[in-house]
Order: C-alpha cells, then structure tokens, then sequence
C-alpha cells in the first residue's frame, strides 16, 4: 500500500485534519516552486533577449 492510499484510508478517521493541512502544505509548497520557474524562465528569456549578441 503506497503513501498516497494510506493517506486516503486516514481522511476517513479523526486524523482527517492533520492530514489535510498536510497535503495542503505539498500544494502550496509545489505552487510555489512553480511560480518561481516561471518567474526564473521569463528573466532567463529577457535576459537572451537583451543580451544575446554577448553571448555568441
């Protein structure tokens, strides 16, 4: 039985809040993480942009 199943069986027991809060954290967490790529990638892009004569 893996993690994420275990997890599942727990939701229906009066741990169901920790476990939300929980997966709620790894949400945010990988929102996060995303944002930041997102973010990393348009300033490598303008970076390129601006500069990419400097780096032939």
């Amino acid at each position: 039985m893996g993690t994420d199943s275990l997890l599942n069986l727990l939701c229906w027991t009066p741990l169901a809040k920790p476990i939300r809060a929980l997966r709620q954290h790894r949400i945010n967490r990988i929102a996060k993480e995303n944002y930041d790529k997102r973010k990393i990638d348009s300033i490598i892009e303008t970076i390129i942009v601006d500069y990419g004569d400097l780096l032939s």
